[in-house]
């Protein structure tokens, strides 16, 4: 498969990305100098499908790969996808998949991580949450630690609020220091007792769902 790729001069997207960037490198402590990930604008659905490496249902608007940020043009935005166009959602897309960048940053040597952490955390940071509906409880994400195309939609519901939870209950140092030290863990096991070392309790639905409700 062959790609033809040209710069495109959009200062929408531009000023989003720059402000992104300067908030993530603040958030995740991380001063990303050189190689910065690259927005790639993709103009319709065979186009995601031809990068993404196969066929993607009509959620599918950006993804993540290896410092490129690959997002549906937001001209093509309602035509190409299920999704109603807004300034505000499209700002918290961009930011969203510069997280995963971030993310994959500082977790480079972990050989595993999981799936929910990852998406949470860009969920929660490029503001999501509120323009998603709040869960009543948790009860369908702690098993996505490595998570297929196909089910990837779910994990949305309820990640970034768990994010939320973390940050809120017990404060954004502890979060960082799962996520520096994920590298030490070499499955679920070794995450979940890394995770009750850092927050003195077991990863929990029963857990999470009483501190939800406080």
């Amino acid at each position: 498969m062959i790609f033809k790729i040209e710069p495109v001069k959009d200062k929408f997207i531009e000023r989003n990305y720059n402000k992104s960037m300067k908030e993530l490198s603040a958030f995740y402590e991380l001063n990303w100098k050189h190689n910065k990930p690259v927005i790639i604008l993709l103009g319709n659905r065979k186009e995601i499908d031809s990068l993404y490496g196969m066929e993607t249902e009509n959620w599918v608007v950006a993804f993540a790969q290896r410092g490129k940020i690959f997002i549906l043009n937001r001209k093509n935005y309602e035509k190409e996808s299920n999704h109603k166009y807004s300034n505000e959602e499209y700002s918290a897309l961009i930011k969203h998949e510069l997280s995963h960048s971030f993310f994959e940053m500082k977790t480079r040597r972990a050989k595993y991580k999981p799936a929910w952490l990852n998406e949470g955390m860009a969920i929660f940071i490029s503001g999501q949450n509120k323009l998603k509906r709040r869960p009543e409880k948790f009860e369908n994400i702690l098993d996505f630690y490595e998570v297929k195309q196909d089910e990837r939609n779910q994990i949305y519901k309820e990640a970034g609020f768990i994010i939320e939870l973390l940050f809120n209950k017990f404060g954004k140092e502890k979060l960082m220091k799962l996520i520096d030290e994920v590298e030490k863990v070499n499955n679920k096991n070794d995450f979940e007792k890394l995770f009750k070392k850092i927050y003195g309790f077991e990863l929990s639905y029963k857990k999470l769902n009483e501190l939800w409700k406080e």
